[in-house]
C-alpha cells in the first residue's frame, strides 16, 4: 500500500468535511500527532479504527486503502488488490518483528557471554585474614599456608635491607571463583578447623651459613605487589609499617 498516497487522501477528505486534525482526532479518540502522521505518510491508521475513520470521512475502507474514491467499475479489482496488499504488508511486519527479536536475542547472548568472560578474567585482591593465613619457620624453612576452599593465586616479593630480609605476600582471587566459592564464610573456617583442605602452601628454604640475616620478616599486603616492588629501600621500609606482619625469624 502507498502510505503517502493514503495520507494525502485522508487529509483531502478531512478538509472536504471541514475538519481540523484536532477535530478528527477528538472524534476518533486519538491524538493530533496520530492524524498528522497518517497524513504525512509516516504511519497507517490502526485496523481497529478503520470503520470509524471511514464513517467520519464518508468513504469506504476500500477507498481508504486505495488512497482515492473508487468508481464502481474499478471497485472489485481494487478490493482484491488491497486484500493482497494487506496480507503482504502483514508478512513484512512479521519479518521485521522476527528480525528485531533475533537481533535483540543476539545482543542478549553477547552480553551474557561478555559477562561470563569478565567473571573469568577480573581479579580481586584478597584481604588479610589471620584465621586462614599463617606462616612459621621450621629448620630454616618458611612455610606459608592459606587454609580454606577458595581458589587463590599468591605471589610474593623479597628484599634485603641492612642485613634484614623482608618477604611480602599478596593473594588474588578470580571474581568467578569468589562468586562460586565459600571464601570468607563459615564453611571455609569449618574446613580449617578439621584441616580437610590446604589449597595453597609456600615453602622457602634459608641457609643461615650463607645468608646470615639478623631477621627474616614476613608480611601480607592487601593490595598488589607491583607498586611495592618498584619502591626504593627507604620507601619500602615506610610502607612495610602499614602491612600485616604474619611471622618473623631472628
Amino acid at each position: 500500500m502507498n502510505q503517502e498516497k493514503i495520507g494525502k487522501f485522508i487529509a483531502k477528505c478531512r478538509k472536504d468535511k471541514k475538519l481540523t486534525q484536532e477535530d478528527l482526532a477528538q472524534k476518533l479518540g486519538i491524538t493530533n500527532k496520530s492524524v498528522s502522521n497518517w497524513e504525512n505518510g509516516r504511519n497507517m491508521p490502526d485496523l481497529s479504527i478503520f470503520n470509524e475513520l471511514c464513517d467520519e470521512l464518508d468513504i469506504t475502507i476500500n477507498d481508504l486503502l486505495s488512497g482515492e474514491r473508487l468508481k464502481k467499475e474499478n471497485y472489485q479489482k481494487k478490493l482484491e488488490e488491497n486484500v493482497i496488499n494487506i496480507i503482504v504488508d502483514e508478512k513484512k511486519k512479521r519479518k521485521k518483528i522476527i528480525k528485531r527479536f533475533a537481533i535483540l536475542l543476539s545482543i542478549m547472548l553477547f552480553v551474557c557471554l561478555l559477562v561470563e568472560i569478565l567473571y573469568n578474567i577480573i581479579v580481586l585482591d584478597v584481604k588479610y585474614d589471620s584465621r586462614v593465613m599463617n606462616c612459621s619457620f621450621k629448620n630454616n624453612e618458611l612455610v606459608y599456608i592459606i587454609n580454606g576452599t577458595s581458589v587463590l593465586n599468591t605471589n610474593h616479593i623479597e628484599r634485603e635491607i641492612d642485613n634484614q630480609k623482608y618477604i611480602i605476600f599478596h593473594s588474588t582471587i578470580n571474581l568467578y571463583n569468589k562468586r562460586h566459592s565459600n571464601w570468607e564464610i563459615d564453611e571455609s573456617f569449618a574446613e580449617l578447623n578439621y584441616k580437610n583442605q590446604i589449597p595453597y602452601s609456600f615453602v622457602a628454604t634459608f641457609d643461615k651459613e650463607t645468608k646470615n640475616y639478623d631477621n627474616i620478616n614476613v608480611y601480607y599486603a592487601d593490595n598488589s605487589l607491583r607498586k611495592l616492588s618498584k619502591m626504593s629501600n627507604n620507601d619500602l621500609l615506610k610502607e612495610i609499617e602499614k602491612l600485616n606482619k604474619i611471622c618473623s625469624l631472628k
